[in-house]
């Protein structure tokens, strides 16, 4: 396949296409770079807290725990609709990013950056629900992966702006302030982000209910893959420029010329995931994905010369970005529209527990025996992931928009809605007495 068509969809993007990913791309940027800031800022908010590396791995669990009230936003998105919650916690995130700027004390710095990593979250879940339900089938895995790149450029920017904080003890708290800047978008995205097509009002159900249905077949291979690979991947990440700044020693310049440069190709993951995702099927996109990020990552923690660590880099990186549409789409394909948004968010909480989980082993084990060897424990559920990602059902191509659409009319009319068009999709759930489907 020649090279140039990678980044290409399998088929032209429609209009309606260009419009969601436009406007959820500004809302992805804004995130990226608001959400990277307390890990890009670590080496330096850090010592002006006066925090070791340990200490500092179980702020990063506090901050996890609290952002699983985040599933509050998914849940009303499966009640009142898919805008207004996502609107609401892109809000949250500007402000408790701003607010992060001033804060005085260690306590006030993980109160806000608790409710910054809260709507990360609940935006992070949303954002793939609504994208899944707007974009055309052919290309939801291309699109989602997209929407990751204009992510990955807002958090691209933060590292280009980093050198802000090495001019003063105090200065990294100006990389918070400029999160702020995103308020300024806030009243387009208000007026032109679209309801979710594939959304209709209708008796809630509730999620242990749905599970029992025979959803949870499908939720909790999803919810371990989620946890394996966030206790991996959450310090693995999270402590990259403490490595090299503080552990290798090297300049933070040169760090983060690195980074930029390695972890920028990597992100080419998100386009090329997506479209083998749409081509080749989710299951061999998510596993090629779990494999490559698992040899990356693991390989930044245990070489030390810049001729390898370049290489890790871009390969940790081009599997969590492969990872991102493929898992995203699936996760969102797996589940009926009455519970998408909440089965996601209960995905998402499970993958905050496994970052507590990993923040807290790193916790008890970093200063003990090592960061790296550390991060190859964590590594072991992620070689568990590719597994448990082969034994899922293909989900490639379902319409989603039609299918929720043809149950609402059958239910109109009083008939039974029409059975599902292909006998592996997971997608339609056992009637529920009295709903619409």
């Amino acid at each position: 396949m020649p090279l140039p068509s990678l980044f290409r969809p399998v088929v032209p993007l429609q209009v309606s296409d260009r419009r969601i990913l436009f406007l959820m791309g500004i809302v992805g940027f804004v995130v990226g770079y608001g959400g990277a800031q307390m890990a890009h800022t670590l080496p330096y908010a850090r010592l002006t807290l006066g925090l070791t590396e340990g200490q500092m791995s179980l702020v990063f669990a506090i901050v996890r725990a609290v952002s699983l009230v985040g599933l509050v936003f998914s849940m009303l998105a499966d009640r009142a609709g898919r805008r207004r919650p996502l609107l609401m916690a892109y809000l949250l995130l500007v402000t408790a990013s701003l607010a992060t700027a001033f804060v005085p004390t260690t306590a006030v710095y993980v109160v806000t950056q608790a409710l910054a990593r809260l709507s990360v979250v609940a935006v992070a879940s949303l954002g793939v629900v609504l994208l899944a339900e707007e974009l055309t089938a052919p290309v939801r895995a291309y699109g989602i992966g997209v929407y990751g790149l204009a992510g990955s450029l807002g958090v691209g920017t933060g590292l280009l702006l980093l050198p802000i904080a090495e001019q003063s003890p105090q200065a990294w708290r100006i990389l918070f302030a400029l999160t702020g800047l995103g308020l300024l978008l806030f009243p387009m995205l208000n007026r032109f982000l679209p309801e979710s097509r594939a959304f209709r009002p209708g008796k809630p159900i509730p999620f242990a209910k749905a599970l029992g249905m025979g959803l949870s077949k499908h939720f909790w291979p999803m919810a371990a893959i989620g946890f394996f690979v966030a206790a991996f991947s959450s310090p693995a990440f999270d402590f990259v420029l403490e490595r090299l700044i503080n552990d290798l020693a090297w300049d933070a310049g040169a760090a983060r010329f690195l980074l930029i440069v390695f972890s920028g190709l990597g992100t080419v993951g998100l386009v090329v995931g997506g479209r083998l995702a749409d081509r080749a099927g989710r299951r061999i996109a998510t596993a090629t994905a779990l494999g490559i990020g698992l040899v990356g990552g693991a390989a930044f923690y245990l070489l030390d010369s810049g001729w390898f660590l370049a290489p890790a880099i871009f390969l940790a990186t081009l599997g969590a970005t492969m990872l991102t549409p493929s898992f995203g789409a699936q996760r969102a394909e797996l589940f009926p529209t009455r519970v998408r948004a909440t089965a996601g968010a209960w995905i998402t909480n499970v993958s905050i527990l496994g970052s507590i989980f990993g923040f807290v082993v790193g916790g008890i084990l970093i200063d003990r025996i090592g960061l790296p060897a550390t991060v190859v424990v964590l590594g072991i559920g992620v070689a568990v992931s590719i597994f448990l990602a082969l034994a899922l059902p293909e989900t490639r191509g379902i319409d989603l928009v039609r299918r929720r659409a043809a149950r609402a009319r059958a239910t109109t009319r009083g008939t039974p809605p029409a059975p599902p068009s292909s006998p592996r999709s997971p997608t339609t759930p056992p009637p529920t007495p009295g709903s619409g489907g």
